[in-house]
């Protein structure tokens, strides 16, 4: 055993944060970690300990805040890091305008996310409200399904603002099926045709048989709608219909197979990267491979997200997929958080 780090993790029994080592063992990546009210537990990061080694990426600063608009959805996806409740009752505007007057008037991006964002019939007002605060202005994104933006009439109501941007889950063909997914083409559609940004589409996968299908919709995509992707695996945080866990170094590998078949350029573009993120590109189209950790492997040393989180009810701003972990707990499955977020890793 070679040790690595030290860093912080959580117990995946109580969701406290333990102290936890990382460590190499027969050319794979550990995580070693010891709660004081259960016992050591050590779970493999990545079985590649060469690809994790070699991946060098720079440090950043996390530049966005992503808050949750509503705990409700108009599809049922298979994988759901939040798993919706239709029941629930949406936060009033002034308390996400509240929210971010909360924050450090630094101008950072907002990302709103849910479940789904357009189930909301006020979404153009939060925007409206949330632009007219006095402090530096803020772009915002808004991650959707991209079904309600089939409708050209509601689409339409968002050309007037110039700080706004989309980011598509469209996912496989079969991951919602044809009705769907043609909704959601209609949707980006109507974006290009309106001049509405989209920042980037999102497929999440089922399984590494469907990667293949995702890369030529990739390769012959309309370059005017979006032209930055993310193909992303399961991670074990809210919703996963037991799927078999799949490694980023196993993604990638995939990914470069995929590639040679098919006869499409590949680069690396690890300067762009996070942990959990390992950016390509692809015939020079820019996609993101993705697989977050979830509570077993969560390593807090480790830039595994983007952005910050502002999403869980009563704990400091901390990095999203901390936070998506801890809601998982808490939301989803009712459990106590005992502890709150070292201040090492607050925002």
């Amino acid at each position: 055993m070679q040790k690595i780090s030290e860093t912080t993790s959580l117990c995946e029994h109580c969701f406290r944060h333990v102290p936890a080592t990382k460590f190499e063992r027969d050319g794979e990546i550990w995580l070693g970690k010891t709660c004081t009210h259960h016992e050591y537990v050590e779970h493999l990061v990545e079985p590649d300990g060469e690809f994790y080694k070699n991946y060098v990426y720079p440090r950043r600063v996390l530049d966005t805040y992503f808050i949750e608009l509503t705990n409700r959805c108009n599809l049922a996806c298979p994988h759901c890091y939040q798993i919706p409740d239709n029941k629930s009752i949406d936060e009033s505007i002034e308390y996400y305008v509240n929210k971010v007057k909360s924050w450090p008037d630094d101008g950072y991006n907002i990302c709103f996310a849910g479940a789904e964002p357009t189930v909301r019939k006020d979404l153009y007002d939060i925007i409206k409200a949330i632009n007219a605060i006095d402090m530096k202005p803020r772009h915002i994104y808004i991650l959707t399904n991209g079904v309600n933006l089939s409708k050209k009439s509601y689409a339409e109501q968002f050309i007037e603002f110039n700080n706004i941007s989309w980011t598509i889950g469209l996912n496989h063909p079969d991951y919602q099926g044809h009705t769907v997914r043609h909704k959601q083409e209609e949707g980006m559609q109507n974006c290009k045709e309106l001049g509405l940004e989209i920042k980037d589409v999102s497929f999440t996968l089922e399984g590494l048989f469907q990667a293949e299908d995702c890369l030529k919709e990739i390769i012959n995509f309309d370059k005017d709608i979006c032209s930055h992707f993310r193909i992303r695996v399961s991670a074990e945080i809210g919703r996963t219909p037991g799927d078999e866990k799949i490694y980023l170094s196993q993604l990638v590998d995939h990914v470069k197979e995929l590639c040679k078949k098919n006869n499409w350029s590949y680069e690396t573009m690890s300067e762009l990267g996070i942990r959990a993120h390992y950016p390509v590109l692809i015939n020079g189209i820019f996609v993101k491979l993705i697989q977050w950790p979830d509570v077993k492997t969560i390593d807090l040393e480790e830039m595994e997200t983007e952005t910050w989180a502002d999403f869980l009810p009563g704990k400091p701003i901390s990095p999203l997929v901390h936070q998506a972990i801890l809601r998982d707990a808490s939301i989803n499955n009712g459990l106590p958080l005992y502890d709150t977020v070292p201040e090492k890793y607050r925002r």
